[in-house]
């Protein structure tokens, strides 16, 4: 089963997706037992971790004592040595460490007798790395921590140039989450309005976004009436486009710019309360629909102009200054999310086109191979961050890529797009997968934007019954004998992801690949399938693809393997593509 990933409580849902997917690969690329990011709160003088990862439980019951304790410069520990030095320490040999006496001492406090003897005899035979994350401006959040011991070899100086890429990247995400908490610190100085954004934000779909509006003037204004009323430009003219407890003819009448005091507003871009001196122009009909009191506010961010929200209320005075207020503060959170649902109506339109080229509606035929494939983008969306294809090359030998832009959005997909097409444009010149990705790795980092922080590909080339590959930080794709009776053959990394470094070199390897045998290779969203803290798992995936390869179609394969981490998983989180390839 796949060791869990733990994360604290508090962090920021996103930060620990963030972490997670960087401690995911840091497993992918080094051979070790334990790893955490450990975060100092400086105010409390307190070291915990944001998350961590444990191979057995006596490497955590040996690591806790020193993941989360107080910072103590004057008894300090690995992590206090690395933050104080300010550079990254490796230790080989605990023994000839300064701080070694002082680490065994807060065992001896923290844990009974045997276990606390236990954990230092795991210590006497481990090596360590604990790497400072410090932000651009040289400011240190804490240590990107990693250990490991017999029979795995011991951490060394190449081990420790990869642990200081990953920990500047957690720097970037951990500088991020320090943002957004001080944002949600001031929004709950309103807890009304913050539930109403949360509400008015939870889909981007449009029509559930204008609904949602409507639905959250209500409780905010405490009246019974809302209307969303957005400008159409053909006709200059206002209509509904969502409503709350509105009566048929609000709802159906078109609004002129400059019409009552909605008009006024409409054009003027100035929220409004009813008061009694103004009657004289307020639209005469409205009050034989039982409004007898009345608040406008504007929907718009910058110039943009959405249109125009309007509460109601059948008690006159019942909607004031206060009132109109809250609603004025309603209405920025509203027009964000409007801006938002609008935006990703435009990015739909815009990554379908990008990726609509590599996005196949069913697996190709390939003449002496059999194909399974599924894709799957979070939320059945139109594109995803997923890289993958089959394509046959001009000598006759057979491409496989599979892959993974890290982040989501518009951004993700034109990546996508970029890193799928220059490689299979690449592999028709060139018949060397580490050249090929050597040469995306230096295109990737001229141009990955900043929300964007890297990209895991697999690159595999048959040709005459022999398969060679590069595996650039990917999930390893499994292998498959004929017979189907030995477990699976992991294809392991052989460089850095793409984009992380210019520094990288990439190593090929080759394996037979002859008929009957099968290539199994789906991107993270299949390995980090997610019930409540246990991941599906590459321990889950390895059993099934021994248990069902040999007996399944290569596309009766994918399709049980998406099926059951669709069915063990609360709900997938990730993008999922899935390929099984065989010759015949």
């Amino acid at each position: 089963m796949e060791p869990d990933i733990e994360h604290a409580a508090s962090s920021a849902v996103w930060l620990r997706h963030t972490l997670e997917e960087i401690l995911s690969q840091v497993r992918v690329l080094l051979d070790i037992d334990g790893c955490a990011f450990q975060t100092v709160d400086w105010e409390r003088g307190h070291i915990s971790p944001a998350a961590a990862w444990f191979e057995t439980q006596g490497i955590r019951a040996a690591l806790q004592p020193v993941l989360d304790r107080p910072y103590d410069v004057a008894r300090g520990g690995v992590t206090e040595a690395a933050i104080e030095r300010g550079v990254p320490l490796l230790i080989t040999d605990i023994e000839t460490w300064g701080g070694a006496q002082a680490l065994r001492a807060r065992l001896r406090e923290q844990l009974d007798e045997d276990t606390a003897e236990t954990a230092w005899a795991w210590y006497r035979t481990s090596s360590f790395i604990s790497c400072p994350v410090q932000t651009t401006l040289g400011r240190t959040l804490g240590v990107l921590a990693l250990s490991s011991a017999p029979p795995r070899p011991p951490l060394g100086r190449e081990q420790l140039r990869v642990t200081e890429v990953f920990a500047s990247l957690a720097a970037l995400a951990l500088e991020r989450t320090e943002l957004l908490e001080r944002e949600a610190r001031r929004a709950e100085a309103e807890e009304l309005l913050h539930n109403a954004a949360q509400q008015m934000t939870a889909s981007l779909d449009l029509d559930a976004v204008y609904a949602a509006i409507c639905e959250q003037a209500v409780l905010v204004a405490n009246a019974p009436t809302a209307l969303l009323l957005r400008l159409d430009p053909v006709t200059q003219t206002l209509r509904c486009v969502a409503s709350t407890g509105a009566s048929d003819r609000l709802v159906s009448h078109r609004y002129a710019l400059g019409e009552g005091m909605i008009g006024t507003v409409a054009a003027g871009g100035e929220p409004y309360v009813s008061r009694a001196e103004d009657r004289q122009r307020f639209l005469p009909w409205v009050e034989d629909e039982g409004v007898r009191s009345f608040a406008h506010v504007p929907l718009g961010l910058g110039p943009r102009r959405f249109g125009v929200l309007t509460v109601c209320h059948c008690d006159e005075g019942a909607l004031d200054d206060a009132r109109l207020t809250l609603l004025e503060s309603l209405a920025r959170p509203a027009a964000a999310a409007i801006a938002n649902a609008l935006e990703f109506q435009h990015e739909r339109r815009i990554a379908g086109a990008l990726t609509r080229g590599y996005i196949p509606g069913e697996p190709p035929e390939l003449e002496g191979f059999t194909l399974g494939l599924v894709y799957e983008p979070v939320g059945h969306e139109v594109s995803g961050g997923d890289v993958f294809g089959v394509w046959r090359l001009p000598n006759g030998a057979l491409a496989v890529l599979v892959g993974d832009v890290s982040g989501k959005g518009l951004e993700v997909a034109a990546v996508s797009a970029m890193v799928r097409f220059f490689i299979e444009a690449r592999t028709w010149d060139s018949d060397s997968p580490a050249q090929v990705l050597a040469q995306t790795n230096a295109i990737l980092r001229r141009r990955l934007p900043g929300r964007v922080a890297l990209v895991t590909a697999f690159l595999g080339l048959i040709d005459d019954g022999v398969l060679r590959y590069t595996n650039a930080g990917h999930v390893p794709p499994l292998v498959l004998g004929a017979a189907g009776e030995d477990a699976p053959l992991e294809l392991r990394t052989t460089g850095l992801p793409l984009g992380v470094t210019d520094d990288v070199t990439y190593g090929c390897r080759e394996l037979p690949f002859v008929a009957g045998e099968l290539l199994f290779a789906a991107t993270d969203g299949l390995l980090e399938a997610r019930c409540g803290s246990e991941l599906f798992g590459q321990e889950r995936i390895s059993a099934l693809v021994a248990q069902h390869g040999a007996a399944l179609s290569a596309q009766e394969l994918v399709e049980l393997a998406y099926a059951e981490a669709e069915a063990f998983a609360d709900g997938l989180s990730d993008d999922v593509a899935i390929i099984a390839l065989r010759p015949t």
